[in-house]
Formats: structure tokens, sequence, C-alpha cells
């Protein structure tokens, strides 16, 4: 629509010329007509092509490309941290709690994708959703207190069920989940949460924290968790259980991976992150025409000189 302003342009510029050459030869005098301009009928064909000219500029012409690098994140991925009393036991050095979160801390660092983040004892709670903010997940991680969910007990299948919603709200992407647990299991429903996650092709991988030994579990006041009884609690990692989730959703298994490479399969090598792929982007070339019409409109205006 743009481009036909030209030629309209030029029709009504041309019949108004001749009009105006009509009317000066009719009603003038040859003294009164002043000095003649031989360039004066170039005018209403300059006047066209500016505005031809304009009217493609306005249009946005693109020609050619230039290729601009962009980080590819390659996948989404929800890490479940358990935060349930057991993970308390301070059997692998530290408390299971702070070596899953150091663990988590390491993934998120060799990872290329987004990442969200849950807690989970007997429900799971999102701490944050997919984001590329690692640093902020990094904070976030750090600041997890055992049995901050306040809901005792632990609910795997709630970490499954959970970390899946995450995954779900971004159905354009991939997206995998890793557990990090002691493997212990209060809930009922874990074989429909692997059922839904196997049936929706989502991955899940698994991390066991503690020993098969059993720990007691230090309170942060002092001395050893009792339950109802006065007895001494006493609690055990199970890693058949952890076993069971990877094998069924066709995930990994890890035991403890304390090594400085122990999870290289399963977080890639940190010199993968933020890989760059180049894409071309249309080069906007709006600027000839929009020149033309500049030399089109200062040409005209020489040949507007002198009067007919």
């Amino acid at each position: 629509a743009l481009a036909a302003l030209g030629p309209i342009a030029l029709i009504f510029l041309i019949a108004r010329e001749r009009h105006r050459l009509r009317v000066a030869r009719r009603f003038m005098s040859e003294n009164l007509r002043g000095v003649s301009n031989p360039l004066r009928p170039l005018r209403p064909y300059l006047a066209g092509a500016a505005l031809l000219a304009a009217a493609i500029a306005l249009a946005g012409p693109r020609a050619g490309f230039t290729l601009i690098p962009v980080e590819s994140r390659e996948s989404n991925r929800v890490i479940a941290i358990d935060v349930s009393d057991s993970m308390g036991a301070t059997d692998v050095g530290a408390s299971r709690l702070d070596a899953a979160k150091a663990i988590a801390k390491r993934i998120i660092e060799s990872d290329t994708g987004r990442v969200g983040l849950v807690i989970f004892e007997s429900r799971a709670e999102v701490v944050s959703p997919l984001t590329n903010d690692d640093e902020g997940v990094a904070a976030l991680i750090d600041s997890i207190q055992p049995g901050e969910v306040a809901d005792p007990g632990t609910d795997l299948a709630g970490a499954i069920l959970g970390s899946m919603r995450i995954v779900d709200s971004d159905p354009a992407q991939k997206g995998d989940i890793i557990i990090i647990s002691d493997g212990e299991d209060q809930g009922t429903r874990l074989e429909d949460a692997l059922r839904r996650a196997h049936d929706k092709g989502i991955v899940v991988s698994t991390i066991v924290i503690g020993s098969t030994t059993g720990s007691t579990i230090r309170r942060a006041e002092g001395g050893d968790l009792r339950d109802d009884f006065g007895d001494v609690v006493r609690t055990y990692a199970h890693p058949e259980m952890m076993q069971q989730i990877a094998r069924a959703t066709g995930g990994r298994f890890f035991a403890n991976p304390f090594g400085e490479h122990d999870l290289d399969s399963l977080a890639g090598p940190p010199s993968s992150r933020g890989r760059n792929k180049n894409v071309k982007i249309p080069i906007e070339r709006f600027q000839w025409p929009l020149a033309l019409a500049a030399v089109a409109i200062l040409l005209g205006s020489f040949t507007n000189r002198g009067a007919e």
C-alpha cells in the first residue's frame, strides 16, 4: 500500500505541473513569466521518486544477515532436596543435609539449562521456579534448614510430583529431575508417581546421602533426637529405594558422590556451561531508500528555482 503512493503522487504532480503551464501560458505575458528553468519538468518525477523511496523506507526493507552469538541453554532441571529430620544425621562427615546442599550447588554450577528448586518432607514445597539465575538458586540452597517444610516425615512421591509440576510449566522444553535424599520413605504413592513420570518421559535421577549402618540425629539445641517413647532415633540410608526410582524412569543413581568427578556423567563438565550458537539476524536497510528520498528532495529544490 505504501509503495503505491509513489506512482499516485507522480501522476498527480505531473497533471498539476501541466495545468500550471497551461494557465501560465494563457494568462501571463512572456515578459512576466520570469526566467524559465529547463529542469522544472523534472520536479514531479523527483517528488514522486522521493515519496516512493520514503514509503519503501517505512516498510523496513532488509537485506543480508549478521551473526549474533546467543547462549544456548539445553534443558530444564529440577533439584529436589530432602529436608526431613533424618537429613540431620552426621554419618557422612557432616550432616546429610549439608552434604546434599554442597552436591546440589555442584550440579547447578555445571548445568547448562534453567534450574528449579524443591524441598520436601511429607509434602513438597517449591523454593524456586525455573530460572537462569544460578547464583540466586545457590543462595537459596545455602539458606535451607532441616525441618523447614514443617511437615515431618518423608514422601518421595510428593517430591517427584511437585518437581514434575515445575517441569510441566515449560512444556516446550525438555526437563529432568534430580532427587537428593537418604531414601527413607513414609509415603504411599511412589508407584503412581513413577508411572506418571515414565509416561511423560521425565527422567528422575537420584542421589542417596548417608550410610546403611545408620546414625543418630543431632538436635540443634544439643543431644540426640528421641521418639515419643524417649528412645534415641536411629536413621538408615536406603539406597535400594533410590535405585528403584532411577531405574523406573531411566535415570542415574549415585551413592554419596563426594569425589570431584563422581557426578560428571550427570552434571557435565564445567566447560560445557553456556555454550554459544550463532543466530542469523536480518540487517535493516531502510537507510538506503531514505537517503535516496533525501537526494530526490534536494534535487527537486533546484528544479523549483525560476518561475515559468
